[in-house]
């Protein structure tokens, strides 16, 4: 397994307390970090505001990139003419020749009626040499179960994190091993909310008990947050990388050096199936938790 650099908050703030985005001082650090270090991948999106911008104006466009792109809602567009302008703008914006992946940022737009267009021309601009690989990034096993009937993307990105286990008990990673597709797990840290704390986000006495009692786990076996959520999954062989987001320089850097350490077995005791915790796109909802 691989780290890959996480770039949301390069662009903007991000993460469940809306952490800031990274300062210019504090990024040159980032850069020079990684530069000198074995992270050959950087993953970012059209939607993680001037990332992709960011990227390109640094040393870091010369790792492989992956970004993310979502059909708009529009109805009178050009499906051919939008997605070959997207594409292109992000090589412009990240000043590369060609991108190392493009992953569909939301499933639903290949089960449209453009669906089977969008893949298409994806697929015309990856025999053009302009994509490498073609993926997806999906937020619920169920997504790509459905898109596997008709296509075998080259990358998949999931949520893998100790509260969210969905796709262990799936067992998609064992499916997406014998299709022989790359396999990204993202959100190791659920947005930060594992590692920071969490007092300061509006979590109810449901969910409480579910943080403290990892704490807990973690504070009598003398192994740090940051530890335990990076070699619970650095444990499953299976996934090929990791995406990792961060704060600063010094999360990144301890983030790195924990990646390096022998392996730590972390027992699976932890998940929980309330999507309204382990998926944050809920999080900003008006849920009565």
């Amino acid at each position: 397994m691989k780290l890959v650099l996480g770039s949301a908050q390069f662009g903007m703030d991000y993460g469940y307390s809306n952490n800031r985005r990274i300062s210019q001082i504090e990024f040159r650090k980032i850069e020079k970090l990684v530069l000198n270090s074995k992270i050959k991948f950087i993953d970012t999106a059209k939607s993680y505001g001037c990332s992709e911008r960011v990227i390109g104006n640094s040393k870091l466009k010369k790792l492989n990139i992956i970004t993310k792109i979502k059909l708009p809602n529009k109805n009178n567009i050009s499906i051919k003419n939008w997605v070959s302008s997207e594409v292109l703008d992000s090589i412009n914006l990240l000043k590369v020749k060609k991108l190392y992946g493009v992953l569909i940022h939301d499933y639903k737009d290949l089960l449209g009626r453009s669906g089977r267009e969008y893949l298409h021309l994806l697929q015309a601009l990856k025999k053009r040499k302009i994509i490498n690989k073609i993926g997806i990034s999906i937020y619920d096993p169920k997504e790509i179960k459905k898109i596997l009937k008709f296509w075998k993307p080259d990358i998949v990105q999931f949520p893998f994190n100790i509260f969210d286990n969905r796709i262990l008990n799936s067992k998609l990673i064992i499916i997406l091993k014998e299709f022989k597709i790359e396999i990204y797990a993202r959100s190791a840290f659920l947005q930060g909310a594992l590692i920071d704390d969490y007092s300061s986000f509006k979590f109810k006495k449901k969910y409480k008990h579910l943080f403290n009692k990892f704490n807990h786990w973690c504070s009598i076996n003398n192994i740090s947050k940051i530890q335990a959520c990076l070699h619970f999954i650095k444990q499953y062989k299976k996934i090929d990388y990791l995406v990792v987001g961060f704060n600063n320089y010094n999360h990144l850097k301890e983030i790195m050096n924990v990646f390096k350490q022998k392996q730590i077995i972390i027992p699976n005791k932890f998940s929980t199936n309330d999507i309204n915790l382990i998926d944050p796109r809920r999080w900003n909802r008006k849920k009565k938790f």
